[in-house]
């Protein structure tokens, strides 16, 4: 991975490119309907994990439905017991807990500044690694993080089956397929305050050489 795309207001990526100024978002803030389109999105963090049992019996053995009715803490029962079940809908709701967040693209196209209102701009992110591990130092300097890593979202539903392993992609990696046009890559901290977080805006020129700014595609 060497380069990723900034789609933003002009006046916004030039201070990126004169001042280093960058605003680092968090998850629970996308949730506000204040932002614009191709930002604010409501289930940030969210998703549902779901299974289904049409009929089963604790006398059945090491099912997936009877390792379901364990993992999503359904019922306990005791040895030599015998539970008949009919048309039962097991459910979990996660909601991550607050990240910080800042988001780019790894596709320099038409079609992805299309995605985000107002966008009329592109800076390209020449060095992801260094970017970033730069703007870690940065932001470190200002509250108590761990910088979690980079990564692509995964765009699927947020109501996904239990596959019997685990309970699946991170919701805070996750977008609907609505947004999938905007190929986003994320790169997210860990608070280590235990308090509130909010967005934070710093000013760092040490991130101005893996910037450089390209023409609108």
């Amino acid at each position: 991975m060497t380069s990723a795309f900034r789609y933003s207001k002009k006046e916004h990526n030039d201070s990126l490119l004169s001042l280093g100024s960058i605003r680092i978002g968090t998850l629970y803030d996308f949730r506000r309907s204040e932002h614009r389109r191709g930002i604010s999105d409501g289930k940030e963090g969210r998703k549902t994990v779901f299974h289904h049992i049409d009929q089963a019996s604790t006398a059945d053995g090491d099912t997936i439905h009877m390792r379901a009715l364990k993992e999503f803490n359904a019922f306990s029962y005791g040895p030599n017991t015998v539970v008949e079940m009919k048309n039962v809908h097991l459910a979990r709701d996660f909601n991550h807990p607050d990240m910080y967040v800042h988001c780019t693209s790894i596709d320099y196209s038409s079609k992805v500044m299309r995605e985000f209102e107002g966008a009329d701009s592109c800076v390209e992110i020449t060095n992801v690694i260094g970017f970033y591990k730069r703007l870690t130092e940065s932001l470190k300097k200002i509250t108590q993080v761990d910088f979690m890593g980079v990564t692509k979202v995964t765009y699927m539903d947020r109501n996904q089956p239990w596959t019997g392993d685990g309970w699946g992609i991170n919701p805070a990696l996750i977008k609907e397929h609505e947004f999938k046009n905007q190929v986003e890559l994320r790169a997210i901290w860990w608070s280590k305050t235990m308090k509130p977080i909010n967005p934070i805006t710093l000013h760092d020129i040490g991130l101005l050489k893996f910037c450089v700014s390209r023409l609108t595609p």
